[in-house]
Parts: structure tokens; sequence; C-alpha cells
């Protein structure tokens, strides 16, 4: 029996958000997946979970992180379609984090290679879907490394390469990761990630749209004329017809029409 067949039985697996104490498991987890690149600091950790504690996900076993996926959420507006990582993340600190936003923006998404071929990224996926219905957010968004790339840049270009993942010409365990769980490629990004010599900076901006979204009820704005109220004190006039009580109304409506 291999590894992961003795954990699927063995293993009892807990999904549940980030804690400040699970950061060593964290960091331990992001070396061992980015080499190059490596994990959060401690600031970039601490402040991922003081500004959106929902958004960030872990699967835990006997006590241990063993994946994660982390998210903010951004109003989509503001940055469009090109835009880099740093810039959409707040340089990792989510300082860019806008309750008030339509789109729920991936951040990060790594699970232990001891622990992988457990579904463990498809169930973090499904977490994040689960957080979206429940906040009634548009879409999810991410930046998404083709760390495949690299080997055949000399050969063909990044939509290329694109096109021949999907057509399972070629294997990226990244990208087809994300089509398998229900994203598309909206388009290509340049310069995305510093120091992503894998994927030569490129990334695909996928996204997974929320069928059930409902739009925010808005009241209809009604544009309101300007009301005059005149009031004139009679001053216990008399009168000796209608008709002179008539000229006397027609003379002081005519005189408050003239005030601007």
């Amino acid at each position: 029996m291999g590894n992961n067949d003795e954990l699927k039985q063995t293993n009892k697996l807990i999904l549940r958000n980030l804690q400040a104490e699970d950061y060593d498991d964290v960091k331990r987890i992001m070396d061992r997946v980015y080499p190059t690149l490596g994990g959060w600091t401690i600031e970039e950790f601490s402040a991922q979970l003081s500004t959106f504690p929902e958004g960030q996900i872990c699967i835990e076993d006997d006590g241990k992180v063993i994946a994660a996926a982390q998210s903010l959420i951004v109003d989509y507006n503001t940055y469009g379609d090109r835009h880099t990582y740093d810039q959409i993340t707040g340089n990792c600190l989510l300082s860019t984090h806008d309750p008030k936003g339509d789109t729920l923006y991936g951040l990060d998404i790594y699970v232990d290679p001891d622990y992988q071929g457990l579904r463990l990224g498809r169930r973090l996926y499904d977490a994040r879907k689960e957080l979206c219905y429940r906040l009634n957010l548009k879409r999810i968004i991410a930046g998404g490394r083709i760390p495949g790339y690299a080997a055949h840049a000399h050969e063909m270009t990044p939509s290329k390469y694109i096109e021949r993942v999907k057509d399972k010409e070629l294997r990226d365990h990244v990208l087809g990761f994300q089509l398998a769980n229900d994203f598309h490629v909206r388009r290509i990004l340049t310069g995305y990630l510093k120091g992503d010599a894998a994927s030569r900076e490129y990334a695909t901006l996928l996204e997974w749209s929320n069928v059930d979204y409902e739009e925010p009820h808005t009241h209809p704005t009604v544009n309101r004329g300007i009301i005059r109220v005149s009031v004139v004190q009679w001053q216990m006039r008399s009168v000796k017809s209608v008709e002179e009580f008539l000229d006397q109304v027609e003379f002081f409506v005519d005189a408050m029409a003239g005030y601007k």
C-alpha cells in the first residue's frame, strides 16, 4: 500500500481558518512548494489574518497544516484585467482588501508535497466557492502561474502553450488543475509575479463565475423639482367682495414669484 493510500485510510482531515500559530507550518510548506520564491514573512501572514480572516482557509491533519488557500476581496473595476500580483494584493499585505468589493481574488493555494494526490486542492477550491456563495460575490479571479512554460518558451508563445495544455498535448500541473476546477482563462498577464522564472513572469488571468450572484438592490433616484411655499400674514384686512380678495391673492402670488 502506498503512502497516499495509507493517509486516505488513517487521516482525519479538518477544514478550518488559518490561525496565527499556523505560521511555521505555512512557511515550511511554501518554502518547499516555491523554493525560489519562498513563503510569507511573519508580517505578511499576520496582515492577511487580521485583514480578512474568513478568506484564509487551511486543511489540518493531526494538528498540522498540510494545505491552504488564501484570498482577499477587491472591487475588480478598480484594477481591471491588467495588473500585477503586488498591485492587487497590496504587496501581500492585503491593503487593497475591500469588504464591499464584488470579487474574491486568489492570493495563493498550496499543498504539502507529502500529501499530494488526496484532492486537497480541489477541497480548498470548493471552500473558496462556498465563501463566494455565502458572501454573494460575483466571481473568483486569480493569476495562475504556468511553471511548465519555461521549458517551451524557445518554441512557442504563452498563448500557444496554454492552448496545448487545454488540448492535453502538454501537461502543466498548475494550469491543468485550475481548468479542471471550472476556471477559464480570460487573458495572459505579463510581468505578473516578480522572480517567477519558471513561468517567465507570465500568468493566466483565471475566472470562475458565481451563477447564484445577485446584484445588490438599489433604490431608484428620483429627481425632485423645487417647490416654493409662500406664506402671507393677512393682518385681518377687510375685503368688500370675493373679487377684491382674489385681487389681493394675485398680488401676493406675483410678488412671491419674483423672489429668486
